[in-house]
C-alpha cells in the first residue's frame, strides 16, 4: 500500500467484525474445543503462500486475540477502515443451546464506545432452535434501536430454505433491514455445512424479492452456485468476507472468485469484509488484500474478465454496503477531516504504509563470550522469528552461569521463561520450555549458538522448525 491509508479514497464498511466476549466461562464443552481446533486448521489455507513483505508489516499486538473494543479500532485506524459493524456469535450449537459466547447486549455495549465508528450487527441465530416467534421479537426490539443489519447463522440451527423460517424472513422483509446470511461450508464444525448451501438462498430471494439479502463468503467452494442464484435475484449480494486474504496469499485464485462475481453481478453487488474475530491481522489482511488488487492480465485475457477500476472497489470497500445502510460515505471516519462523535474527539493518527517495516537496528550486546571466566553473565537480544506466516520479531534474554542457561523468549506480546538450557564453551546452546500463542500453549525446544553476541537456533514445534535469528 504506498498511500496514507486515508488518502486512498475508500470509504471502508466491515459487514462482519466479530466481537467475541470472554470465551474462557464455556471453554469446557467438548463443541467448544471442537470449533477452536478447526479455526487453527483454517490458518493453513488462507495464509500459506502470504509474502513476507505483507508479515512485515504486522505488529505482535494484530496476531493477539482480543475481546476488547478499543482492539478493533486500533486496527480499523492503522488501516483506514471508517465503520465496523459489530457482531456477536452465538454459537450455541457448540454448547448444547445451553449459551451464547457473546450476546447482541455486549456488543451493542461496545458500540456506545465509538458510536461514529461502529455499528450494531444483531445476531438473530439460531432462529429454530429457539422459536421462530423469539426471533422476530428480538429483531423487531433492535430495529426500534436502529439496528439496520442482522445475521443468520443456519450451520447451527436449520436450512436456509426450511418453511418454518418463512415467518421470520417475512417480517424481515416488512422491515426493510439487510439479511447477512453464512452461506457454503460451515468452516468450523460442529456446525453443519447442509444447512447452508448457497443454492438454498433461491427459494428465500424468490419468496422474498424486496428482503436485502448478503451472502457471507462467497458461498465458498460453491461460488458459481452463489453466482447464478446472484444473477437471477437483484436482491441477493455477494460478499468477500474470509476470502480476501487470498488476494495476497493466493491472488490467481481470489481472482477467479471476484472476476466471476462481478462476471455474474457485476461490482453493485459485491461488498468487502473482513470476518476478523479478535485479530487485527485479519482486519489488516482484508484492506491489503483488496486496496492494491488487479485481476492479472493473463486471467483477463483467459476468462474475459474486465480489469478492476478503482471506482470498482469503492463501491465493493463501502460504497454498495453504504447506500444499503444509509451511510454517508462521502467523508472519511478517521484521519484528517474525520467526522467524530463529541464524546470522542481523538482519533489516532494515520499510518503510511508505503513499505514494509524495516528491522529495528541490532542493539544485541556484542562482545558476550559463554567461555568467559566469569561466573555468570546476561544479555538481551531482538531477534526474528520465521514461522510460516513469515517472520514475527520478538526478545531473547539470556543468563549463563557457567554452563548452565536460563532467561525468557518474548513473542507476541507474552513472555515464555526457561530454565535448565546448556551452553558449552563453543556457544552451542539448547533448551526447552511452553510458548505461549493464541491458539494456547506449544512445547518447543531449541538446538542452536551464542557466538560473537549473534544468536542462531532453531526452534522444533508442532508447526515444524521456526527458525531464530538475531536481528
Amino acid at each position: 500500500m504506498n498511500h496514507n491509508v486515508w488518502e486512498d479514497g475508500f470509504f471502508k464498511i466491515d459487514p462482519e467484525c466479530h466481537i467475541i466476549g470472554d470465551m474462557e466461562p464455556i471453554g469446557y464443552f467438548p463443541g467448544v474445543k471442537m470449533w477452536w481446533q478447526a479455526i487453527d486448521n483454517i490458518r493453513r489455507p488462507l495464509l500459506q503462500g502470504a509474502p513476507e513483505q505483507y508479515t512485515r508489516l504486522l505488529e505482535p499486538w494484530e496476531m493477539q486475540k482480543s475481546a476488547d473494543p478499543e482492539n478493533i479500532i486500533r486496527a480499523m485506524d492503522k488501516y483506514g477502515v471508517d465503520v465496523a459493524c459489530l457482531l456477536p456469535e452465538s454459537m450455541m450449537d457448540t454448547t448444547g443451546y445451553s449459551s451464547r459466547w457473546c450476546t447482541n447486549g455486549d456488543a451493542w455495549k461496545a458500540v456506545q464506545t465509538h458510536p461514529e465508528r461502529f455499528v450494531i450487527q444483531p445476531n438473530l441465530s439460531p432462529i429454530k432452535q429457539r422459536g421462530v416467534r423469539n426471533a422476530i421479537w428480538e429483531l423487531e426490539y433492535w430495529v426500534e434501536q436502529g439496528a439496520r443489519i442482522f445475521k443468520y447463522y443456519p450451520p447451527e440451527d436449520t436450512y436456509i430454505n426450511d418453511p418454518e423460517l418463512w415467518p421470520f424472513y417475512k417480517r424481515a422483509e416488512a422491515l426493510g433491514i439487510v439479511l447477512d446470511i453464512h452461506t457454503g461450508f460451515s468452516w468450523v464444525p460442529p456446525g453443519k455445512s447442509e444447512y447452508c448451501l448457497p443454492i438454498q438462498l433461491d427459494d428465500v430471494a424468490r419468496d422474498f424479492p424486496n428482503l436485502t439479502l448478503v451472502a457471507f463468503h462467497m458461498g465458498y467452494p460453491y461460488c458459481d452456485d452463489l453466482n447464478m442464484v446472484a444473477m437471477g435475484h437483484p436482491n441477493v449480494h455477494l460478499c468477500l468476507s474470509l476470502l480476501v486474504p487470498w488476494a495476497i496469499s493466493a491472488p490467481y485464485k481470489f481472482a477467479k472468485i471476484l472476476g466471476e462475481a462481478l462476471r455474474f453481478v457485476g461490482p453493485d453487488r459485491i461488498i468487502w469484509g473482513t470476518d476478523s474475530a479478535g485479530y487485527g491481522a485479519q482486519i489488516g489482511a482484508a484492506v491489503i488484500g483488496l486496496a492494491d488488487f488487479q485481476i492479472p492480465e493473463e486471467l483477463q485475457w483467459q476468462y474475459g474478465y474486465l480489469p478492476l477500476t478503482d471506482g470498482d472497489k469503492r463501491k465493493i470497500f463501502g460504497g454498495n454496503l453504504g447506500r444499503l445502510l444509509g451511510i454517508d460515505t462521502s467523508r472519511r471516519r478517521g484521519g484528517q477531516g474525520a467526522v467524530l462523535d463529541s464524546l470522542n474527539p481523538k482519533i489516532r493518527p494515520p499510518v503510511t504504509l508505503a513499505k514494509p517495516l524495516a528491522p529495528a537496528a541490532d542493539t544485541a550486546p556484542s562482545g558476550l563470550d559463554p567461555a568467559s571466566p566469569q561466573a555468570a553473565t546476561d544479555g538481551h537480544f531482538d531477534v526474528l522469528l520465521a514461522t510460516p506466516m513469515g517472520e514475527l520479531p520478538g526478545t531473547v534474554s539470556l543468563v549463563i552461569a557457567g554452563s548452565d542457561l536460563s532467561g525468557n523468549l518474548v513473542l507476541l506480546g507474552k513472555s515464555n521463561p526457561f530454565r535448565h538450557g546448556t551452553i558449552d564453551g563453543q556457544g552451542n546452546t539448547a533448551f526447552q520450555g511452553e510458548l505461549q500463542t493464541p491458539l494456547g500453549t506449544m512445547h518447543y525446544s531449541v538446538t542452536g549458538s551464542l557466538r560473537q553476541g549473534k544468536i542462531q537456533a532453531i526452534a522444533k514445534t508442532k508447526l515444524g522448525d521456526l527458525r531464530i535469528s538475531s536481528r
